[in-house]
């Protein structure tokens, strides 16, 4: 089963993207911050992230080279309301297996992640979003 862990300041969109991935028969858990989920990666296993970039204390962006660090086989999707191409550019070159612009259509996001799980499978690290 894939494991994932989101991690998102905003409560109702962590609950949102968590009980979405529950209903798609993944396993899901979820942190608040980069702090809580640096604490998650070091004590478990995870086939993805998914992180928020504007979140109080360390941003997306200062948590990627610690979540390669702690888990270099996980994919890493940043998600943000507040992209730019210089965000994106330096999220792709931070890590992340795929950019995503708020609002995230549910079935972008399931398309994301099972482009990513096809892609680990054959050996790939990018996607097309």
């Amino acid at each position: 089963m894939v494991r994932i862990l989101i991690v998102e300041d905003d409560d109702e969109m962590r609950d949102l993207l968590k009980d979405f991935l529950l209903q798609e028969g993944v396993e899901a858990d979820s942190a608040e911050n980069g702090s809580e989920a640096f604490r998650k990666l070091a004590r478990g296993s995870f086939d993805l992230v998914i992180t928020d970039i504007q979140m109080p204390g360390l941003t997306g962006l200062e948590i990627l080279p610690g979540i390669k660090q702690l888990q270099p086989e996980a994919s890493i999707i940043v998600m943000t309301a507040f992209g730019s191409e210089e965000v994106r550019r330096r999220s792709l070159n931070g890590g992340c297996t795929a950019f995503l612009e708020k609002p995230v259509p549910l079935d972008q996001l399931r398309t994301v992640i099972h482009e990513i799980a096809s892609a680990k499978e054959k050996g790939g690290r990018r996607v097309s979003a």
